[in-house]
């Protein structure tokens, strides 16, 4: 069996908990570093006897753990979905909203209600796990001279494991944007990063249930705390105010254009990022600030958009 022959197909489901049958063919997604951890409580029967030995245990509530990292990219035509559909599926099964426009693109936002949820198939070579039910959390990691990556982290329903193949795949050929010539801005001050970070950071809770096969009905999307980071060089405060901003805890709109090409560009936007602190470093002799922030909302639901265009 080898690593690199995986495959992971996913979905959107119509009824939650129930397969929606991802193809081969219209919902392959291209992954890295995938790690797959199905989990069950291994309960232990503590009956008291003569002997010390102990007593075998039951296996109990079951879940899966999923997580990959996927490039950020578009499919080339302005407007339009992917026909492998990752952004769509993987974003709106960590709670967000998808808005489709043929002159505005494709817009990503935070819902508080209707989440939704996928079905994952993930072959490794010949094993394939079924994973209902999922929902999520991501990050996304731009650093400068690389493809920005999205990473996600997915809790689903677990199915017994069999011996299957996955059939053909079809990928998209577009090749991702590399994090160069990005249009960074922050409070109308647009410095100079080599990293930036983002993560969605959704809170993921377990439902147990008796009446479930395995003691789980599902999980839901309880909160969220958006944060990030970035490493900012350092500049006078008359060029822009760090140190002012941290200390009043100014909101400050923020946004990052990754791409140069219609149909395969991406924007990042937030109302209202504030910095939670403040460090020091050093790179090659240049002093460089390291701000970890917060994102919080301006009118709800919208403190942290995404915009493929």
């Amino acid at each position: 069996m080898f690593t690199r022959k995986t495959v992971v197909l996913a979905k959107i489901e119509t009824t939650y908990g129930t397969d929606s049958v991802p193809t081969s063919s219209a919902n392959a997604i291209p992954v890295q570093d995938l790690a797959i951890k199905p989990a069950g409580d291994a309960v232990e029967r503590r009956n008291m006897k003569s002997s010390l030995s102990p007593l075998q245990f039951r296996r109990g509530a079951k879940n899966v753990d999923v997580g990959f990292k996927t490039e950020m990219k578009g499919t080339g035509t302005f407007g339009a979905l992917p026909a492998w559909g990752w952004e769509g599926v993987l974003f709106r099964a960590c709670g967000m909203s998808e808005t489709v426009g043929s002159e505005t693109g494709i817009a990503y936002a935070p819902v508080s209600t209707g989440f939704e949820s996928c079905t994952l198939y993930v072959y490794r070579d010949r094993i394939f796990h079924k994973v209902t039910g999922c929902r999520g959390s991501f990050s996304i990691v731009i650093e400068a001279g690389k493809p920005a990556m999205a990473e996600w982290k997915f809790k689903g329903i677990y199915v017994s494991p069999a011996d299957a193949d996955p059939a053909a795949q079809t990928f998209s050929s577009v090749l991702p944007p590399i994090a160069a010539g990005a249009n960074f801005s922050i409070g109308g001050y647009s410095p100079v990063v080599q990293k930036f970070t983002v993560d969605i950071n959704n809170s993921i809770a377990e439902r147990r249930s008796i009446s479930s096969g395995n003691g789980i009905a599902g999980f839901e999307i309880t909160g969220r705390k958006p944060q990030g980071s970035f490493d900012p060089e350092v500049v006078a405060e008359a060029s822009h105010p760090f140190w002012s901003n941290w200390e009043s805890a100014a909101p400050l709109e923020a946004s990052l254009l990754v791409g140069t090409t219609a149909g395969n560009r991406f924007t990042i936007g937030a109302p209202a990022l504030q910095y939670r602190e403040i460090s020091y470093t050093d790179k090659d002799g240049r002093s460089v600030y390291q701000v970890p922030f917060s994102l919080a909302m301006s009118g709800g639901d919208d403190e942290l958009t995404l915009r493929f265009t």
